[in-house]
């Protein structure tokens, strides 16, 4: 049919026709008459006078953005000279405002007797539209990604993939708006061109993610995926450096390498993904080499957080108090004790509360599982106090559970239902920068204050050790972290570190726990710094109920 038109007229006129089935702009090139007409939608969304008009070589080269005029100049000459009779090109055109849209330009050449071209008709694709290319940075989308990685599945080659993502993108946009976000992310594109030059193909991932592609790679004996994350990093703190550091920003990367005897696949996309998010998780600025050995850890951790879960939900299944006791040492009897969770998974087996507690805090379990805590703590000492009046007992508060959930709530309501005194209990809260997050955290310290609710700060001198906020959020108890009970024998400057740490306490009416003894030494030590209290291995390890009551009820001294 096409063969049969022969007139711009003729063109047009099927054109108008065919244009209100498709969402392309079609289009007519008369290099002759250099007449151009084009779908009048077009008109609406490119920098052009209008659908139809003349001059059209250099109307359409103004509306063709710079970069990539002399690739578009070229293939247009080879056509006028009889070299090629198809154009097929992915460029950029200038919308109205001046900003690039990514588009596809397919036509075929009809050519005259005399063997000149003619016309070039075809269709103009917005292949932002169509998910092929990102509008913002100009890149191809995760769609092309994906195709390119269904060919290489059909033959051999060896490279790596190399994510880049922009580190804590979600505060560029809520601090500066979301164009300079986009600006960030267009910017960060450049330098990823900059630093990988020809030898890669780059892709606009999710969010604010960038993958570089590199095949056929040739080692120096360096690194390659992590040498170009470094020449990544430089480009941008160079952009960085020429933008008079108005915005400045850190990038993270993961990466994973494939061989000629891979299976090559779209899960090589997930462990890039995956190192990426490792890299974030170790403190970003930093690139990760996917490891099978992480990626196991991480699976493994995923099923004990799902144990957990279930264990919750069954009636705290597998949970159990272990209880290690705190001494009086003015009385040289027992004080108390402090209640310590445990847990045992039937998959698992007996899980070490320093892995198992931060999962429970990560999937915000920390909050009914510590309630679980407070519940049978003092349902615990209750009984205990039958043989012991004015026993007493520690329990560990989360942050979590301060910051998002009603923990004053849960223990009024405890103390409540059993007839609980508050003399009875203290609240460990682990010392840390949380302490001074702001009024928020402070307002609920006050609470327990206000309640006659007794605080203890765990594992100070370990964190930011001020004790000028220990006495505003009216705390009761330091308790001096074991890893200066331990060297205290050894290192004069531990020993000055605890002496002095307890002698400023005092000065502030707070009474002192150490933690962490463990010898007879360290028993000597310490009593000539005269705490008030003492826990450790020394008088006993955590351990359960039954236990606890057999060693220690009804014994008046224990030293």
């Amino acid at each position: 049919m096409v063969e049969k038109l022969d007139s711009f007229e003729q063109f047009d006129n099927v054109f108008k026709i065919i244009s209100k089935c498709t969402d392309d702009y079609l289009f007519i090139l008369d290099f002759i008459e250099d007449h151009y007409n084009i779908t009048e939608r077009a008109a609406e969304v490119f920098n052009i006078p209008g659908p139809d008009f003349y001059n059209a070589t250099e109307t359409l080269n103004n509306v063709v953005h710079p970069e990539d005029r002399e690739m578009l100049s070229d293939n247009l000459g080879m056509i006028k000279a009889g070299k090629s009779n198809g154009h097929d090109l992915e460029y950029k055109w200038l919308n109205k405002n001046g900003n690039p849209v990514w588009i596809s330009c397919r036509g075929q050449v009809i050519r005259n007797e005399q063997g000149e071209a003619h016309f070039l008709v075809g269709r103009v694709s917005e292949l932002g539209r169509k998910n092929k290319i990102d509008n913002i940075t100009g890149l191809y989308r995760e769609i092309s990604l994906h195709q390119n990685i269904a060919q290489m599945e059909k033959s051999s080659t060896n490279g790596f993939l190399l994510l880049i993502g922009i580190d804590n993108f979600k505060d560029i946009n809520e601090r500066y708006t979301k164009e300079v976000g986009n600006s960030t992310l267009k910017g960060l594109a450049k330098c990823i061109k900059k630093a990988a030059g020809s030898t890669a193909e780059i892709y606009r991932m999710s969010g604010d993610e960038i993958m570089v592609l590199c095949k056929d790679i040739v080692s120096d004996g360096m690194d390659p995926a992590k040498n170009m994350y470094k020449k990544i990093r430089a480009a941008v703190n160079e952009s960085i450096g020429e933008k008079g550091y108005r915005l400045f920003y850190t990038i993270s990367g993961g990466y994973v390498y494939f061989t000629e005897k891979d299976n090559f696949g779209l899960n090589y996309i997930e462990k890039a993904e995956f190192a990426l998010r490792i890299a974030k998780i170790r403190g970003k600025n930093m690139c990760i080499c996917y490891k099978q050995k992480d990626y196991d850890e991480y699976v493994q951790k995923l099923e004990m957080q799902e144990a957990l879960r279930k264990a919750a939900e069954n009636g705290f299944e597998g949970f159990e108090l272990y209880y290690q006791p705190i001494v009086n040492m003015e009385k040289a009897c027992i004080y108390g004790a402090e209640a310590l969770l445990r847990w045992r998974s039937g998959k698992f087996g007996m899980v070490s509360p320093g892995i198992f507690i931060p999962l429970l805090e990560e999937s915000g379990l920390i909050i009914p599982v510590g309630r679980w805590v407070i519940e049978e703590a003092m349902r615990q000492c209750l009984k205990w106090q039958e043989k012991c009046p004015g026993f007493r007992v520690n329990i560990n508060i989360s942050f979590v559970q301060l910051k998002k959930s009603n923990v004053i709530s849960d223990i009024d309501s405890y103390i409540e239902k059993y007839g609980f005194s508050s003399n009875n209990v203290l609240f460990e809260i682990t010392e840390s920068g949380e302490l001074e997050s702001g009024y928020a955290t402070q307002n609920i310290l006050e609470a327990f204050h206000r309640r006659s609710l007794n605080l203890a700060i765990d594992d100070f001198g370990t964190g930011y050790s001020n004790l000028r906020y220990i006495k505003e959020m009216m705390f009761n108890l330091v308790k001096i972290d074991q890893a200066f009970i331990r060297g205290i024998k050894s290192s004069q400057y531990d020993y000055m570190v605890v002496k002095q740490f307890t002698e400023l306490a005092h000065s502030l009416n707070l009474k002192v726990c150490y933690e962490g003894v463990e010898t007879e030494e360290d028993f000597k030590c310490v009593m000539e710094l005269k705490p008030d209290y003492i826990q450790g291995f020394y008088f006993s390890k955590p351990v359960p109920v039954a236990e606890f009551e057999e060693k220690f009820l009804g014994k008046e001294n224990v030293y």
